[in-house]
């Protein structure tokens, strides 16, 4: 199959103008321009015209179960009134609540050009009752244990049956301590044991907000205290930071990928290096809990590879990468080269898929999008788009989304 538009964003590679991309199953086997790309012998052919073609969005943190959510929770000046309100919601839905809520999540991220999203599961139970996920989907079995001990052998003898019964699931499945505050350090140790045995990546949240911050370095604070109230022994607060607690037990290495990283001390920096671990940032959840600023040129500054998500509908008001983008260039001046990167290439190496995910190149997956220039009909000409420029500033559904070298209807998922 031959694929032609107008431009074509590989990302790895310079933009082209005319550009083509060959698929063959389920990879990429040639890019390159029209001219020098033409059909096989009975080759079919789509011309997208008036498209930027690139290699599909990956959403780096996303909790889909909580999309029916959006609008549920106004912006609490407290992150620990937040948590107590989305902990009343979550009780209040049925299992058919949570399902549609997967399902309608999807629908948001196809249609704003995703075709890979690292997900936190809250509900494994759910899992069963899914059909095959229509997205290349990472799937974190969440880990909490801030109330009871949990039986370790037990939950991952059951999550590795799930996994071994599903290889057509496009992406992976891995677990996903939910944070120091609420997963002990023997979670998240069964969580790096489990990558570096199974080839799993895990995923977690820390230094999210203030409270978390001045809960972990002074032992005090609104978290603390409720967290105190429930049982939680709070003898691993006030003597670091919530990185440096995980990171001096070990627990934290280059197959985990960090949500938030919001509040951080001076020498948090050198620790989240030595991990290797990359750093998802969600810029608009971080607008919406009205954060101090994200501390992304530091990290930058430091080498840690930053990729973006979305987190839930808890938290935000859409699941569109594209605004994320813009969210960031509002407050950190990137250029759209740079944030692109960021839900792609930056993305990818997180996810351990380098060379397969996040770009468009002979041997890539096949996992597209394009973007119509324009939905009234009227586009200017190629030669007067900047390429990364009409990418961020979409706003238009996909014209086309590939996963897996299969065209996906956003309309018709399951």
């Amino acid at each position: 199959m031959l694929y032609l538009a107008d431009i074509v964003v590989p990302v790895s590679s310079p933009p082209l103008r005319h550009g083509a991309v060959r698929v063959e199953g389920a990879e990429v086997v040639a890019v390159g321009l029209a001219a020098d790309l033409p059909p096989l012998p009975g080759e079919e052919v789509l011309d997208l015209g008036a498209a930027t073609l690139l290699p599909g969005l990956i959403n780096a943190h996303c909790h889909l179960d909580y999309t029916r959510f959006r609008g549920a929770i106004a912006p609490k000046q407290s992150f620990t009134e937040w948590i107590k309100n989305i902990n009343a919601l979550r009780r209040s839905f049925t299992t058919e609540d949570y399902l549609q809520s997967i399902a309608e999540g999807f629908q948001m991220l196809a249609k704003s050009g995703v075709t890979t999203v690292a997900n936190i599961e809250a509900f494994p139970e759910l899992l069963p009752h899914l059909p095959v996920p229509p997205l290349r989907t990472w799937w974190f079995l969440e880990l909490i244990d801030v109330r009871k001990r949990i039986d370790q052998d037990g939950a991952l003898f059951g999550a590795m049956s799930f996994f071994d019964q599903h290889h057509d699931w496009l992406g992976g499945f891995g677990l996903s301590p939910h944070a120091p505050y609420t997963a002990s350090v023997d979670l998240y140790r069964l969580a790096r044991a489990c990558g570096e045995k199974y080839g799993m990546i895990s995923t977690t949240h820390i230094a999210e907000s203030v409270e978390e911050h001045e809960m972990f370095t002074h032992a005090r604070g609104p978290l603390h205290d409720f967290l105190g109230s429930l049982g939680r022994d709070n003898s691993d607060c006030g003597h670091g930071s919530a990185l440096s607690h995980l990171v001096e037990h070990g627990v934290i290495g280059n197959n985990c990928l960090i949500a938030h990283l919001n509040y951080l001390q001076d020498y948090d920096y050198e620790l989240v290096v030595r991990t290797g671990a990359s750093v998802v940032h969600c810029p608009k959840c971080h607008t919406y809990f009205g954060h101090a600023p994200f501390p992304l040129k530091a990290l930058r500054e430091n080498g840690v590879n930053l990729c973006l998500g979305t987190d839930s509908l808890a938290s935000n008001n859409a699941l569109d990468l594209r605004s994320e983008m813009r969210e960031v260039q509002e407050f950190h001046g990137l250029s759209d080269r740079d944030v692109l990167e960021m839900a792609t290439l930056n993305a990818a190496r997180a996810l351990g898929q380098t060379g397969k995910l996040g770009q468009i190149s002979p041997g890539a997956l096949a996992d597209l999008v394009a973007f119509p220039h324009s939905s009234d009909g009227e586009s200017p000409s190629p030669a007067e788009i900047d390429p990364y420029r009409s990418i961020v500033q979409s706003r238009n559904d996909p014209s086309l989304l590939l996963v897996n070298g299969r065209k996906v209807d956003a309309d018709r998922l399951w």
